[in-house]
């Protein structure tokens, strides 16, 4: 077994463990494996607060476990490409890793305009699963069913091969600019969109909305709603219905897939009258529209 990626806290502690197998392992898991496999580049090493891992000394500098490793925070700008992200030897190798594993299956599978890939009865499975909440959401704001659930398949391309992360360990990686869900719902947006009227997932919650920035405990507390898939697909369509509402001033986007499809990864954009859609966007509006009118019933 060798640890391509390891994935710490906000504090710089080691959670999460990513094998070249790409197994997510946590840090007993992986401490437990290193004592059975005896792997040579990994030492087990007895600490004042208990077992910790840590790289063979005088191996390559690769083979450190700090050069490999990121925060949940890297994981997400990566996956969606923003300004600001960091494309680590220990990410490109990872991904490298699940989309030959992707291809080498040799099933159809789906590619975004970054290079992700997913297989596609995967990402099929998972909006069929819920597309009564797809239709359900998009019926209540008023947007097109299609549309979202195009949005989600983007979404879920761009975060499978770190989808076990999510599962398994997000709670404990919160941080700012985290994304939850299958939709990758701030939890800054989601707060926002309660505060805005626009959706609230539990009424009765008098802690909800959250005032100023959020805090640890307000993150963990949000949480707990929007990993909900209803809670977190209404969120997306509450979104998208803010998009269309905020920029009516200027131009009416309600029927403009590939603008919706591009605001709705991006940080703000100040509205005006000449939206112009990126190559996300468009993929949206129509590589993913296509899959998402097959899947999701009229």
């Amino acid at each position: 077994m060798q640890i391509i990626l390891v994935v710490t806290n906000t504090r710089g502690k080691n959670l999460a463990f990513l094998s070249d197998s790409l197994k997510t392992l946590s840090l007993q898991e992986t401490i437990d494996k290193v004592k059975m496999d005896a792997p040579d580049d990994l030492l087990v090493v007895n600490g004042k607060y208990g077992e910790y891992l840590r790289g063979v000394p005088n191996r390559s500098e690769k083979d450190n476990l700090d050069r490999k490793a990121v925060t949940a925070a890297d994981i997400m700008a990566y996956a969606n490409r923003t300004r600001h992200f960091n494309s680590t030897d220990a990410i490109s190798l990872y991904t490298a890793q699940y989309i030959a594993s992707i291809i080498d299956s040799g099933q159809p599978f789906i590619e975004t305009v970054d290079g992700d890939k997913a297989s596609v009865s995967a990402v099929r499975d998972i909006i069929i699963s819920n597309s009564e909440i797809i239709l359900k959401a998009a019926q209540e704001y008023d947007i097109d069913h299609f549309l979202l659930g195009a949005i989600l398949i983007d979404e879920i391309v761009r975060m499978s091969p770190f989808e076990e992360i999510r599962d398994k360990f997000l709670l404990q990686l919160l941080g700012r600019n985290v994304s939850v869900g299958l939709a990758q719902v701030k939890l800054e947006t989601a707060n926002g969109l309660i505060k805005n009227g626009l959706y609230n997932p539990n009424p009765d919650d008098k802690n909800l909305p959250f005032a100023g920035n959020l805090r640890k405990a307000d993150r963990k507390h949000l949480y707990k709603y929007v990993a909900q898939p209803k809670h977190n697909i209404h969120f997306a369509a509450a979104r998208i219905r803010g998009l269309i509402k905020e920029w009516s001033k200027y131009i009416d986007i309600s029927d403009m897939p590939e603008i919706l499809g591009t605001l709705y990864h991006r940080s703000y954009v100040a509205p005006h009258a000449r939206p112009k859609p990126n190559k996300r966007g468009m993929q949206v509006a129509e590589g993913f529209y296509k899959f998402s009118k097959k899947w999701l019933k009229s």
